[in-house]
């Protein structure tokens, strides 16, 4: 989805005040969002629905997802998170890239639609890894303060965005067995 239109992205720059990190939703955001800012809402689930991501989301689900994330735009090399950071949020890639680096090695790269911090939401503790932005890079990221807030305002759509994490997550189980029985089998 690198075809963030220049509108999109502008609109983005102009409503996002977050400095590489996902901030929790104050109830009174929630509130507040039943005037204006609903349309800052719809712009952030326009792009979110433009993704591979969000493909398994209702438009009004997508829009409520919104009410959760905080969109951060990253400048090429900025840290997007360091290993051992515990910040307990999910990032969306939504535009850009994100090198995945371990003990300064880089391990893959996550591009748009991809995710990452699948764990570190859903348990808490520290991140495996680092992430450095390749190029400008926009993220959506949900905490997990905001994850929980969701899955109260509305359990249908909690259950099925845990159930989306889930299933990243045992993807990402089966391709790093995979890369395991494959670097055993050369030795």
């Amino acid at each position: 989805m690198d075809s963030l239109s220049s509108t999109d992205l502008e609109f983005i720059l102009n409503k996002s005040n977050s400095q590489m990190t996902g901030k929790s939703m104050k109830p009174n955001d929630r509130q507040n969002a039943a005037g204006p800012p609903q349309e800052k809402y719809a712009r952030y689930a326009h792009v979110l629905q433009k993704t591979k991501w969000a493909r398994e989301f209702s438009w009004e689900h997508t829009k409520k997802i919104c009410f959760y994330i905080e969109p951060v735009i990253a400048k090429p090399g900025a840290i997007v998170f360091k290993e051992g950071d515990t910040d307990k949020s999910l990032g969306i890639i939504v535009k850009g890239a994100i090198d995945i680096i371990k003990e300064n090695t880089r391990i893959t790269t996550l591009t748009s639609s991809q995710t990452f911090g699948e764990m570190a939401l859903i348990d808490g503790e520290p991140r495996s890894a680092s992430g450095i932005a390749v190029k400008e890079t926009v993220i959506f990221f949900m905490t997990q303060d905001n994850l929980i807030r969701l899955t109260q305002d509305d359990p249908q759509l909690g259950v099925q965005l845990l159930w989306k994490i889930s299933k990243l997550i045992s993807q990402r189980l089966r391709q790093t067995t995979g890369m395991l029985v494959d670097y055993m089998g050369e030795y």
